[in-house]
């Protein structure tokens, strides 16, 4: 089977091309690029006023004819895309947080861990992929949470090691945080 580049297809194939290559580099596309990328590319044809209704109208196809291609925004945000077959929604969720507010997104994460399963967050989750913010970005973020309101629920405990955990009090008492926060941090590495 010959493969053929993305040039040689209808724009709408070649969007789906783009948002999936972006996918499965571990990125989203925005609406406002993926239109970008079509005028420059002169992929629209007819009034120039009409040209990002064209746009986003060939969106919309886009999506209807490919299951994988999926939309999502942050509210007050442009719309992204991804493609399921090379990021989960999960990861594409964390990728528009991360763009729109990463105190939230610390936040969200630490809730959702304390309540689905129930654990607390290792500190240092935040600055490996995808999250990837500096140390000094998440500690800016823990100052701030102390001093909101909204985040009175966000604790920390530390192991014996000294590794600093998140913990949401709506979901996990202290102590019960801190015997999961050694247990992922000690008692795991001694009991393989």
């Amino acid at each position: 089977m010959v493969e053929t580049k993305p040039e040689d297809h209808s724009p709408g194939q070649m969007v789906a091309h783009l948002i999936r290559s972006r996918s499965e580099s571990g990125e989203l596309i925005s609406r406002g690029e993926i239109l970008r990328i079509l005028l420059d590319h002169h992929l629209l044809d007819g009034p120039e006023e009409e040209l990002p209704d064209q746009g986003e109208t060939l969106i919309e196809e886009i999506m209807e004819n490919n299951a994988d291609i999926i939309k999502l925004s942050a509210v007050g945000e442009e719309a992204h895309f991804f493609s399921s077959r090379f990021m989960s929604e999960a990861y594409a969720r964390i990728l528009i947080q991360k763009q729109s507010d990463s105190l939230l997104l610390i936040a969200d994460l630490v809730r959702r861990n304390s309540a689905l399963y129930p654990r607390p967050t290792p500190l240092e989750i935040f600055e490996q992929v995808p999250f990837d913010l500096t140390k000094e970005e998440v500690h800016g973020c823990l100052s701030q949470m102390a001093n909101g309101e909204e985040y009175q629920d966000i604790q920390q405990t530390r192991s014996s090691l000294g590794n600093i955990f998140l913990f949401s009090t709506l979901h996990l008492e202290p102590e019960y945080a801190a015997m999961l926060a050694e247990w992922v941090d000690v008692g795991l590495a001694d009991n393989p």
